[in-house]
Order: structure tokens, then sequence, then C-alpha cells
């Protein structure tokens, strides 16, 4: 017999992750994270006003306050565990982290030191990131990377099918086109690439090709939730 605890307000039950969104009109693939379909078990999803692609990034101050009120509705909705749509919201991890009473995975960058230490001291870890110049040394050591870690970023920050996510339908076709070459372009330019990390939440659909291109660990958002969801959702084992 199970017995359900009584929660503290009227909600609906058995969501696993809760993800916060960017403020920003974009398409949302399946493999996004935005998109319920990419995931085997109930998300739910809201929306942080003020959320802009420039104030989130950059790592505005001012957003935190929003980010931790939207992840304290989240949890009492009943989400288990926090996330993002946006690899550069590992700004305020910290201070959302703190502000709740369950797991806050908010940036796929929390997994490029458990992907330094897979692969050895001696190997570089990949980043195919949103904008390059907005995933520094500083950004990586908020997400915990060790200070001697071999790094590298690269970006398709400048192409028009990035430029145009929020006025023109979205071709995936060509999204991973230009993902799998600027990855292979990286493999090229670092012979001891041992594994990449996706930043951006909007690349997690295109993390299989770039796999398939590379032959190497790749690490994305929906690596990060789906291992949220495993720590949160134990299965049982006949005999236990």
């Amino acid at each position: 017999m199970t017995i359900y605890p009584l929660p503290p307000h009227a909600r609906a039950e058995g969501f696993s992750t809760g993800i916060l969104l960017l403020d920003f009109r974009e398409p949302h693939a399946l493999g996004d994270t935005a998109n319920a379909a990419t995931y085997p078990f109930p998300t739910q999803f809201l929306t942080v006003e003020g959320a802009s692609v420039e104030r989130i990034t950059s790592g505005d101050p001012s957003m935190a306050e929003p980010l931790i009120a939207a992840a304290q509705e989240l949890e009492r909705r009943g989400a288990r565990s926090i996330s993002s749509n946006c690899g550069l919201m590992v700004h305020y991890q910290d201070a959302v982290a703190r502000a709740v009473n369950i797991p806050v995975f908010l940036s796929s960058l929390l997994q490029v030191p458990m992907a330094c230490r897979s692969i050895g001291a001696d190997r570089t870890v990949g980043i195919i990131g949103s904008f390059i110049g907005r995933i520094g040394p500083d950004v990586l050591a908020i997400a915990g990377t060790p200070e001697r870690a071999k790094t590298t970023v690269t970006s398709i920050e400048t192409s028009p099918e990035f430029l145009n996510l929020s006025n023109q339908p979205l071709n995936t076709q060509a999204f991973t086109h230009r993902l799998v070459a600027a990855a292979e372009d990286m493999a090229k330019a670092h012979p001891d690439l041992g594994a990449v990390v996706i930043e951006c939440a909007t690349f997690t659909p295109y993390a299989e090709p770039v796999q398939h291109a590379l032959g190497l660990p790749v690490y994305d958002f929906v690596s990060l939730i789906e291992f949220a969801h495993t720590a949160t959702h134990r299965r049982s084992y006949a005999g236990t």
C-alpha cells in the first residue's frame, strides 16, 4: 500500500521536473528542453517574466528575485527538481538553490566538471554555447569547473538560423548542419578533445548528430534533466 501525503494546497500531482523558461518567443523542436514531449516523465514549465536573453546571459543581478519566486512557485506546484532552458542561467544557480527545498540544476554547464574528470586532466572538454564571449572562466567557475581544466568554446551565434530564432520558422536540418560543422571544426582544432557539453537548450535536439559525427560523449540539458529525474525518482528492485 502507498500512502500519499496531503498537499499544502490544491494542486496536480506527479510532476517530475519544473523548468524555468526565458521570456523569449522562439520555436521549440522535439528534444528542446521547452518541449514537453522531449521527456518520458511529466514536466511543468513556467516563463519568468522579464527574463530576456540579454538579461539572463549577462547575469543581470536584478533577475535573481524573479527567478527565485518562479522556482518557489514550481516547488509549491509539486515539482521534485528544477532546471531551465538557458545554460547561462548558471549565474543564478546558488541563489535559487538556497531559496527552495528541492534540488536545482539550472544549467547544462554543471556537467562540465564531471566531463573534465571523466576524461582525464590532459584532454579537452568542448563546449557548444550560445555566446562565446559569455562563457568565460568566471562562468565556468560558477559551474564548479576546476581552474586548470582544459576547455574550449565554440558557437553558431553569427549564423542566420540562430540570429533569426525569434522571427522565422525553425529549420532543424540547417541547425544540424551548422552544429555538426562547428563541432567538427572544434575537434580538428583540438585533437585531444574528449567530451562535448552543449550549453544552449535550443541545441539539445542535435546532440545525437554531434555525437555521431565526433564519436565522443555529449552532455546537454536533456542528460542533466534525466539525471535529476533519476536522482529524485529512484526505481525499486525486486527483492529489496
